[in-house]
């Protein structure tokens, strides 16, 4: 799910990555082009420093959910194997349950400048990839929640984070100028945000996720 809170950056992204698209279209791919990719899978989340504590002492199961990604990258005439690019990234979790009926949520977005490198692949756009991110925005939403007893805690947290992946891109066979591509991706976050009775705290968290994408 796309909280409000966020769906002006995303709004913008859009923006960007059809504009980009649009003119890969117009380009020859032995010079400079640009190409749009959307992502979509399933992340799993992991709960450190600040997130951990309240995770384990209630008992809840895995956290994890639907992810989505939007990027647009560029390839630069003179540099080669590599395009560099930004992405925008979303998951929404389903409740992990917990003790005497509680429910926990945990949902996040982020912006990031990404990178891949392609390292047997000239033109950087088939074949086997590495990526790198860095979350320059990143913003958790975490809700625990007892219905039966009227019990709700809502936190929030903005901060920054890195991820690296590793992915294939394939060719269509009907579209040579399309491309499906399958990845792995790490991440990882560290937030600040004030909580009652404390002030400032970090919040640490990562995701493990697998992803199945569309290049256009």
């Amino acid at each position: 799910m796309i909280c409000s809170s966020f769906k002006h950056p995303l709004y913008i992204f859009i923006l960007i990555v059809l504009a980009g698209s649009t003119y890969a279209q117009n380009v020859k791919r032995d010079t400079s082009f640009t190409f749009a990719e959307i992502r979509f899978g399933y992340g799993t989340n992991y709960f450190g420093e600040g997130l951990s504590e309240d995770y384990e002492a209630g008992n809840f199961s895995s956290s994890g959910g639907f992810l989505a990604t939007l990027a647009a990258y560029h390839k630069f005439k003179k540099i080669n194997h590599t395009v560099i690019g930004m992405k925008y990234k979303s998951l929404g979790a389903a409740p992990s349950k917990g003790d005497n009926g509680r429910e926990m949520f945990f949902n996040y977005w982020g912006v990031a400048v990404s990178a891949r490198y392609f390292p047997f692949h000239k033109m950087a756009h088939r074949g086997l990839f590495l990526q790198a991110d860095y979350f320059f925005i990143t913003q958790f939403t975490q809700k625990y929640r007892s219905t039966a007893n009227l019990e709700f805690n809502h936190q929030f947290a903005i901060g920054s984070g890195y991820a690296v992946g590793i992915g294939y891109a394939l060719d269509l066979p009907t579209n040579r100028k399309n491309r499906i591509t399958i990845g792995i991706e790490y991440e990882q976050d560290n937030r600040r945000g004030e909580v009652s009775g404390i002030g400032d705290k970090t919040f640490a968290s990562s995701n493990l996720a697998f992803l199945v994408g569309f290049i256009f």
